[in-house]
């Protein structure tokens, strides 16, 4: 909220004042300049005095200039930079997204000279932070996205590329071989495998190829120098194959002597990295006196000839060790910084070493140091933090079994934070490698295939018109074997309709007890069901039963069922109302439905009726109601359930013998709901002993108003 409501701002104020500078614009630019320039000068001195002097430059944008965004942008990266150097990250990182965000907007982009570095410059400064929070996966993405952009190939003639430039070299560096792949601080390095060395070696090679090109200011020098220092060490104590690198890491760190002993260019935060990395290589275990004496004894008196003007030696006891004097040199240099990160870093890597020397008594009081400052925060260096907690808890800092219990527990759950980002990196540098065999992959194929394109193009066209004929005959033979299993599954339904409609004839005949006069009676009314089986299959199974719809009065439907329905039982009525309902399906399978419908009630109904009756139904009577309803025996809740499914089929025989009757009705009723489209359905109503209602729906025909 507060960074959209700066952008507003700026972008309002921008609108405004948008014309051509005049003079007093360009004085009032010096200026500004002037307070980032001096802000940018300090940042490693004194990064209080420079943040007070980024304010002063963006106040002054704000009051005077508010469509300066090249000023504005460098005050927001100093002061990003100053909180940085205080360990006070939730401040540099709401700078850092400020320029983000300012430099997302077009208006801004066009407007400011140096947008595009100043944001560079921000994500570097992301990154710092990033690495600091040991999130090295995100790190690495960020430093991935940059390398892609290809800012940094313009190299204008632009202090601030070169700064970028510089500061892109010291993060790569750090990241990928301090950061990550790095041992604990004071102890023995891991080793890099051949590919980390190769990459490592090139990487050194890029940076000293295009230093001698770039020109900031010394500071970002010392840096730089410093990052290179450190990575040779790190080469030459990792690889083993190369330990005269290390002599290199001397020199770099002889250069920055040297600049330090420049009137004005002394810097207490420098000076003490030296002295550090001077105790790491002497603490290191992959270093053996003998490689130590053959490459580095002369280098180092060099270097103690360069610091004896800046550090004397007298100035400190010597402890007879020249690891822990480095260390307490570094530590008490460390502390005259403003920046508790730091100070952190540097007790856990002296006391780590002392109590690898077993100098405990010392170890206490870089223990005791620390644990006095109230600079550094719960959160601000995962690595350092589980370091001291594993470092108070080893050397038995504190008898106190609550103390212990509260170090293991933060130590615990720091070391499972680390133990994530290092995983997740590791999944990121896997991606990311694929990603890159796969490009390598790509355009090796995309070579590979161009010769065979022209082929295949060819190849191409002249399949096409043949897979054109092929797909014309698969669909014919696919349409022709539809209509084949159409006609099948016609001949079984007629064959089922046949054995429905005659079983209860054939049933009838056996009865002995049957009058000549109700024989008679049964076999006409049979000899009218064959005929009528006759015509239906003589429309439906040579093209198979195809539904075909008409508009028919359901009195003649009523009509043609009435005479060919069986009603045995005298004491039984048979009724079918009249009714002027006219219904759009087909006829003849509507008459099917009926038959088969009034036939089950006349078979469970011994006395009563049969009652045949239709209605309108629907808001806009859309449907015709056809009820069968009867007096007879009735269906129990689970006989319902199961009435319509072919899975369920009851068998022919006993009281509740509905066979495939019914399965054929809602056969009948979907294929009339499947071509009108209006919600046909069939359904059952019923009480044991209290009869039963057959439900249907069917569409009714459209109105002649």
């Amino acid at each position: 909220m507060k960074q959209t409501l700066i952008l507003s701002v700026l972008l309002l104020l921008l609108a405004a004042c948008s014309k051509t500078p005049s003079g007093v614009d360009l004085a009032m630019r010096a200026r500004i300049d002037g307070y980032n320039k001096t802000s940018f000068l300090s940042r490693y001195k004194d990064p209080s005095s420079s943040i007070h002097e980024a304010y002063a430059a963006l106040n002054l944008c704000n009051d005077s200039l508010p469509n300066y965004h090249d000023g504005q942008l460098r005050a927001f990266n100093n002061l990003a930079f100053g909180y940085y150097m205080l360990a006070q990250t939730d401040s540099s990182k709401h700078y850092i997204d400020t320029i983000l965000l300012l430099t997302s907007n077009s208006q801004v982009r066009h407007t400011a000279t140096n947008a595009e570095v100043e944001r560079l410059i921000a994500q570097l400064m992301r990154i710092r932070l990033l690495q600091r929070s040991c999130s090295i996966a995100e790190s690495y993405q960020l430093l991935y996205d940059i390398h892609r952009s290809k800012v940094l190939s313009h190299k204008p003639d632009n202090y601030l590329y070169s700064y970028a430039q510089m500061e892109y070299f010291i993060t790569s560096l750090t990241l990928n071989y301090h950061y990550r792949n790095s041992a604990v601080a004071s102890s023995s390095s891991t080793l890099l495998d051949p590919s980390t060395q190769q990459n490592m070696r090139d990487l050194l090679t890029d940076v000293e190829e295009a230093r001698h090109h770039l020109r900031c200011d010394y500071a970002e020098d010392l840096s730089l120098n410093y990052a290179i220092a450190h990575s040779y060490y790190r080469l030459a104590s990792t690889s083993r194959s190369n330990p005269h690198l290390l002599g290199k890491a001397y020199d770099y760190l002889s250069e920055n002597l040297r600049i330090l002993q420049i009137p004005g260019q002394y810097s207490i935060y420098h000076l003490a990295n030296v002295f550090q990395l001077q105790a790491f290589i002497v603490a290191d275990t992959n270093i053996t006196p003998a490689t130590y004496e053959r490459h580095c004894r002369s280098k180092v008196e060099k270097l103690h000839a360069l610091s004896a003007s800046l550090y004397p030696a007298d100035s400190l006891p010597c402890l007879g060790d020249y690891g822990l004097d480095m260390f307490r040199i570094s530590t008490r240099l460390f502390f005259q910084t403003p920046d508790p990160y730091q100070h952190l870093g540097a007790v856990v890597a002296a006391a780590e070493y002392s109590l690898r020397q077993g100098a405990y008594d010392e170890a206490f009081r870089y223990y005791d140091l620390i644990l006095s400052d109230t600079t550094w925060h719960d959160g601000m260096a995962p690595k350092f933090e589980s370091m001291l907690y594993d470092g108070l808890i080893r050397s038995h800092y504190s008898p106190s079994v609550s103390d212990n219990l509260y170090w293991y527990d933060c130590e615990m759950q720091l070391l499972t934070f680390i133990r994530q980002n290092e995983s997740a990196d590791v999944m990121l540098q896997d991606r990311l490698d694929q990603s890159e065999s796969r490009n390598h992959y790509y355009i090796l194929a995309i070579f590979s295939i161009i010769p065979f394109a022209i082929v295949l193009l060819v190849l191409v066209l002249l399949l096409r018109k043949r897979s054109h004929r092929l797909r014309l005959e698969t669909l014919a033979l696919q349409q022709a074997k539809k209509l084949d299993v159409e006609r099948i599954a016609n001949v079984e339904t007629c064959l089922s309709v046949m054995r429905h409609d005659v079983n209860p004839f054939l049933s009838y005949l056996q009865n002995k007890k049957l009058t000549p006069e109700m024989r008679q009676e049964v076999l006409d009314q049979l000899l009218r069901t064959f005929s009528n089986i006759k015509r239906w299959t003589n429309l439906s199974i040579p093209s198979g039963l195809q539904f075909q719809p008409t508009q028919f009065r359901l009195s003649t439907v009523f009509g043609h069922v009435a005479d060919t329905c069986i009603n045995v039982h005298h004491q039984v009525d048979l009724v079918f109302q009249p009714t002027a309902a006219t219904v759009w399906g087909d006829s003849q399978l509507t008459e099917i439905l009926l038959r088969n419908l009034v036939n089950n009630a006349l078979q469970h109904t011994a006395q009563g009726f049969v009652r045949v009756s239709a209605s309108s139904d629907g808001d806009a009577h859309q449907f015709v109601h056809i009820v069968v309803q009867d007096s007879g025996c009735g269906m129990s809740p689970e006989t319902i359930e199961d009435l319509f499914r072919a899975d369920k089929k009851i068998n022919s025989d006993g009281e509740n013998s509905h066979g495939f009757g019914l399965i054929l009705c809602k056969y009948i009723i979907k294929r009339h709901d499947d071509n009108t489209l209006r919600g046909c359905r069939i359904w059952a109503e019923s009480q044991e002993g209290q009869g039963t209602a057959m439900h249907v729906l069917l569409a009714a025909a459209p109105s002649n108003d």
